[in-house]
């Protein structure tokens, strides 16, 4: 008798932990729909936004389309065209540095953008200074060639691929019954984790900007810059203006060191650039 008791509790306990577990499988599945469901909902309201500034735009309401353009911006959706068209609309107020600005960051999410680049070309040949870049070493070309070869969204998406793959090849190697089959499942897993090792560091090193400079764009009309970081005339070396590209070099307080495309170095303050 006590013995049946024994069991009958036994058993009642497996029900309740099953309902629980039942209870923490739906509060979960409910919490990922819903997250689901906002960030459907935010995404739906950054596309209408975006809609909005490319019509305001089309209409020449280019400050209106910059407000618009920005606040998608701040709203957490980045993307080329975002920064491409913001681009376009600065131009048409006459903000050089930062029409040049935009669209060096719209070739920084889509590499060899054919209309990108043409715009940087025709707003490079407005600005003041005519930099004549230093001759790079090839292999830095080739370097450079081959991490901005393939899209971002097709690298993710070939990355995780390949990592699916490699899961799949694990288990059919450990599950599989037949030598055959179970040569196969190695197979696939090692190449498709090869795979992942070789486009993983591409994607580490874009997402990261691991060996990569700081880039930037001066957006004042004329910039002193000085051979320390030290607001004196006396210490001048030359002088920038509104939309060359640098390179920062290292900061100091308030301060940068900025390299440009000839070889030229010197300081000159934060304030008067915006990275890349």
């Amino acid at each position: 008798m006590n013995g049946w008791v024994v069991r009958r509790r036994a058993v009642g306990g497996r029900r309740v932990g099953r309902s629980a577990a039942a209870r923490v499988l739906t509060t979960a599945v409910l919490a990922l729909l819903a997250a689901t469901l906002a960030s459907s909902r935010a995404f739906s309201a950054q596309g209408e936004l975006f809609e909005q500034a490319n019509q305001l735009y089309q209409r020449e309401d280019f400050q209106g389309a910059i407000d618009a353009y920005e606040a998608v911006l701040a709203s957490g959706w980045e993307s080329a065209a975002v920064h491409y068209n913001l681009g376009n609309a600065y131009f048409r107020v006459g903000e050089l540095g930062r029409s040049i600005l935009e669209w060096e960051r719209a070739l920084a999410l889509s590499p060899g953008d054919a209309d990108a680049l043409a715009n940087l070309e025709l707003a490079r040949s407005l600005t003041v200074d005519a930099v004549q870049p230093l001759p790079r070493f090839w292999l830095f070309d080739v370097v450079s060639w081959w991490v901005w070869l393939v899209p971002r969204g097709l690298l993710l998406g070939l990355v995780g691929a390949a990592w699916v793959a490699a899961a799949g090849g694990a288990v059919l190697r450990t599950l599989a019954r037949g030598a055959e089959a179970s040569r196969w499942g190695m197979r696939i897993a090692v190449a498709s984790a090869v795979v992942v090792l070789v486009l993983g560091a591409n994607v580490a090193v874009r997402e990261l900007g691991i060996a990569q400079p700081e880039r930037a764009v001066i957006l004042a009309d004329a910039v002193p810059v000085r051979a320390a970081p030290a607001d004196a005339d006396d210490l001048t070396l030359f002088e920038i203006h509104e939309g060359t590209r640098v390179r920062i070099d290292r900061r100091a307080g308030e301060w940068a060191e900025i390299v440009l495309e000839d070889g030229k170095v010197g300081w000159v303050p934060a304030e008067v650039f915006e990275a890349i």
